[in-house]
């Protein structure tokens, strides 16, 4: 049907007043390129390859089945992990743009772009908390013992006990572990306690917030400093930087493995990582945990692979980096369990905990289990320094693409400011510190919380739904891989594409987001339940990102109805007026296409003339011989063929 309604729209038979339109960049502008093709692998493995692969997989993995969960997890890959990187690799090296520019294949979903750049601007912000949490763990690691390995210090309190100082500790554990409503106070590890007195200064709730302490602020002014270093000169820089931050993690990761699997206990750690539990795997909750670390795994649905891609050559062999890259985070996520588990089966072998209470995700282990273990470890001290090194670095891979999506949007939107990237790179550094400043404070780590459990999962979710519907369905499955073909010479797995772009992908995102809704829990830190102004203001930042969507759509189809109703005479008579304001607004916009004039070729190659002719005075003509380059849908395709 709607073949037939854009089929009406070119009814026209003589060169006609033309639609409104905004005019595209008079002159081309040039974008940088990568220096070699193994840059931008690095820099996908870097950016894909982050903290979730080390201290979130192993434990997800841990609770939905062990090794019975690679089951849910390699099928998602398949449907919806694989597609949609492929899918944002093909869109960013076709279009040469951002994703807040990459985008106009369809006028009223160019607000996807700008929800994708908002989004990784919340995580930015958030994100190097972390980062500067690494840093003052790796400056406090360089001493000959462990600064939270005993519970001699001014930070701790009556509570803490070493588990590993006597047997009386040991027992005293246990006990607690086994018989809750014993009257003895439940104690505290030294590694938590410096997390939480030392590190955070941790008050009880997010309405005592506090004053930023100035040992992490100035942890924090370092990371930012770091990641302005990396990515001043654009991809010039950042490129170089990844040859080390992408692949020194593997050789940490790989020392740890070693070690771990030398110590006592690690056969039981391992056990527990890798102990399937088949019945899990008939639970959709297990499916939809391994849809939701798919998708955060890879860096999908944030504009970073996207971006990446946009700085490719046109005739780059991206499918062949599309399955390395993912084939390599889905393989680092699996072998990571080998270094958390084996030193988690390590602590419970000296503390006489079970596994299963050792194990913690997330921050917990990163800067309290692990560091617990590492206290009690032979050589602590020097795997410190390079466990919290490797966090760093794999830390800064993440930053350094987020930031960039932000960047790109703001230089693809006020392409003026281009002159002025170093001062706009500056600013943005600078603002994100000040943004970030709070979390420093006592009460920072409840902000943190907040804005780690609402910004990133629903919006994901979001923006890759409507990425597979704009693709399958709006702009149209054909006509992409007709772009693809002009970049590969070929449609490469066209039937798996198909598939997955038009039927898993669209179905999967929607059930997931649903069920996300459904299942929704207010977070919490610890014990303290946030209140009821804080989730408003965590779903506010939801919003903030998801807005963009329906508000460029209401405002691209108030655009169109009133192109439509001037120049009525352009569109068929038979069509009524919102119909005629539906099928335009759903079209591409001018200037969508291959960014540089030397790949506009085939049905693109009058783009060029098109561009021209804008140059000139009083011509804003888009229908150049009764043919528009840029018509969504090709009338003479029917609905068939098109896919």
């Amino acid at each position: 049907m709607l073949d037939r309604l854009r089929a009406l729209t070119q009814s026209r038979s003589t060169l006609q007043q033309p639609l409104e339109e905004e005019e595209p960049n008079s002159k081309e502008e040039q974008r940088e390129e990568w220096d070699r093709p193994i840059e931008f692998i690095l820099s996908l493995v870097g950016c894909s390859v982050g903290l979730g692969n080390v201290w979130r997989y192993p434990y997800i993995a841990f609770k939905n089945g062990g090794g019975a969960f690679l089951i849910p997890y390699f099928c998602v890959y398949f449907l919806i992990g694989t597609p949609l990187y492929f899918l944002e690799l093909s869109l960013g090296q076709f279009t040469s743009r951002g994703t807040t520019a990459a985008f106009k294949m369809s006028r009223m979903f160019k607000g996807v772009g700008w929800a994708m750049a908002i989004n990784a601007f919340l995580v930015t912000v958030y994100y190097n908390i972390i980062i500067a949490w690494c840093l003052f763990y790796f400056f406090a690691s360089f001493r000959r013992k462990l600064p939270w390995s005993d519970c001699d210090n001014w930070w701790n309190t009556e509570s803490c006990s070493n588990p590993d100082v006597s047997k009386n500790s040991t027992i005293n554990y246990l006990c607690l572990s086994t018989n809750p409503i014993n009257n003895c106070s439940l104690p505290t590890s030294p590694p938590e306690e410096y997390f939480d007195n030392y590190v955070l200064r941790r008050s009880n709730s997010l309405e005592a917030m506090g004053s930023p302490h100035w040992s992490l602020a100035l942890c924090l002014l370092l990371a930012w400093i770091l990641v302005a270093a990396c990515i001043i000169q654009g991809i010039k820089s950042s490129g170089k930087v990844v040859y080390f931050t992408s692949l020194f993690p593997y050789v940490v990761i790989f020392a740890l493995v070693i070690r771990g699997l030398t110590l006592p206990g690690a056969a039981n750690g391992i056990s527990f990582y890798l102990k399937p539990n088949w019945t899990k795997v008939r639970e959709f909750d297990v499916w939809i945990a391994a849809a939701s670390q798919v998708t955060f795994s890879l860096s999908v649905g944030f504009g970073s692979i996207l971006g990446y891609a946009s700085f490719n050559k046109f005739k780059s062999n991206y499918l062949r980096d599309c399955i390395i890259v993912t084939a390599c985070d889905c393989f680092t996520s699996v072998f990571a369990g080998f270094a958390v588990f084996p030193i988690l089966g390590f602590m419970s072998y000296k503390t006489g905990l079970p596994v299963d209470q050792v194990a913690k995700a997330g921050p917990g282990l990163a800067f309290i289990a692990y560091p617990q273990a590492l206290s009690i470890m032979p050589g602590g001290p020097f795997w410190a320094v390079i466990f919290f090194f490797m966090l760093l670095t794999l830390g800064l891979d993440s930053q350094f693409a987020l930031s960039d999506v932000t960047i790109s949007g703001i230089l693809d939107t006020f392409t003026n400011l281009r002159r002025y990237k170093t001062f706009v790179i500056l600013g943005y550094c600078a603002v994100c510190f000040l943004l970030a400043l709070p979390m420093c404070a006592p009460g920072g780590i409840y902000l943190f919380t907040l804005m780690n459990e609402y910004s990133s999962n629903l919006s994901v979710i979001v923006c890759a739904f409507f990425e597979f519907i704009i693709i399958a369905y709006i702009y149209g499955f054909n006509k992409f891989m007709e772009d693809i073909r002009m970049m590969l010479d070929k449609r490469p797995l066209e039937p798996y594409w198909f598939l997955t772009w038009c039927i898993s992908g669209p179905i999967i995102t929607l059930i997931v987001f649903f069920s996300s809704i459904i299942q929704f829990r207010a977070p919490t830190e610890g014990k303290y339940v946030f209140s009821t102004y804080a989730n408003v203001l965590g779903w506010l930042m939801v919003s903030s990102s998801i807005i963009f969507i329906p508000g460029v759509m209401i405002y691209e189809f108030i655009k169109a109805w009133k192109a439509t109703y001037r120049y009525e005479n352009q569109m068929s008579i038979e069509m009524p007026h919102y119909l005629r304001m539906l099928t335009y607004a759903s079209q591409p916009a001018k200037d969508w296409g291959p960014a540089r004039k030397e790949t506009r070729y085939g049905r693109y190659e009058v783009m060029n003339q098109t561009i021209e002719n804008d140059t000139k005075p009083n011509n804003e003509s888009i229908i150049i011989n009764n043919e528009n380059v840029n018509e969504a849908f090709d009338p003479e395709l029917e609905m068939t063929s098109r896919f």
